[in-house]
């Protein structure tokens, strides 16, 4: 079989809101605890454009913001769906605190690429 179509799969790639991402950053430490449609819907989120998570990120703490990156990260390897190297949302969290001045302890750098082995965490593609 080619396909199965699934009525309760969620199919935006439209951007996350703060609130969303906010609940998200809850199950930070297992991310498998949030519940089926969010889950479906962060992993939708993965293709959204950097603009949309920007947005986001906007009015969150930067605590909220790390605790969703460890949720991004943490997903990546234990979740399916949420295979995204060098487009994993935790990118976008920390290319954005950079721009804002706010940049991570190094042992919240360290903390986080001990848990994963995509070697684009946390800051990305060299060459984009």
């Amino acid at each position: 079989m080619i396909g199965e179509w699934d009525p309760t799969e969620v199919q935006t790639t439209a951007g996350p809101s703060a609130d969303q991402l906010a609940k998200l950053a809850l199950f930070s430490e297992t991310p498998a605890k949030a519940d089926d449609v969010l889950r479906k819907q962060a992993a939708s989120w993965i293709k959204a454009s950097v603009e949309s998570w920007n947005s986001a990120f906007a009015t969150m703490s930067d605590e909220q913001l790390i605790a969703l990156a460890f949720f991004y990260v943490r997903a990546e390897q234990s979740l399916s769906g949420f295979e995204s190297g060098a487009q994993n949302p935790a990118i976008h969290v920390f290319r954005y605190l950079k721009s804002q001045g706010r940049k991570p302890e190094r042992d919240t750098v360290k903390a986080l690429k001990a848990e994963t082995d995509n070697r684009f965490i946390p800051h990305g593609d060299a060459l984009s």
